[in-house]
């Protein structure tokens, strides 16, 4: 099932707006950008979004991609090495309870 999910736009939103908020890394791939941010960051339905220490993965819908592909591509351009589009995109979450951090990592096809 392709989300569409305010949730993860809003995380992802906070994450361009303050991005000294979360670390960026591409975890040695071309196509990722994986960002870790404190789970003190307010989300809706974290319990959801953000299962503990378990991951969930998704696919973009088409048209979450279509209306946010500027907040995508600004995301994108924090791995240097990504030469993919934004044809198809992926997000996996997951709440890493031992760090108190939340992980979302995009992955751009």
């Amino acid at each position: 099932m392709a989300t569409n999910s305010d949730a993860l736009y809003n995380v992802l939103w906070q994450v361009d707006r303050k991005p000294n908020l979360a670390t960026f890394s591409s975890n040695g791939y071309s196509n990722v950008v994986s960002i870790l941010i404190p789970d003190t960051v307010k989300v809706s339905n974290p319990e959801f979004y953000f299962p503990s220490d378990s991951l969930l993965v998704d696919r973009l819908a088409d048209e979450f991609v279509a209306k946010n592909g500027d907040l995508l591509e600004r995301i994108k351009q924090k791995n240097k090495k990504i030469d993919h589009g934004l044809e198809s995109v992926w997000i996996t979450t997951t709440h890493i309870t031992r760090k108190h951090q939340y992980m979302l990592e995009l992955t751009y096809e």
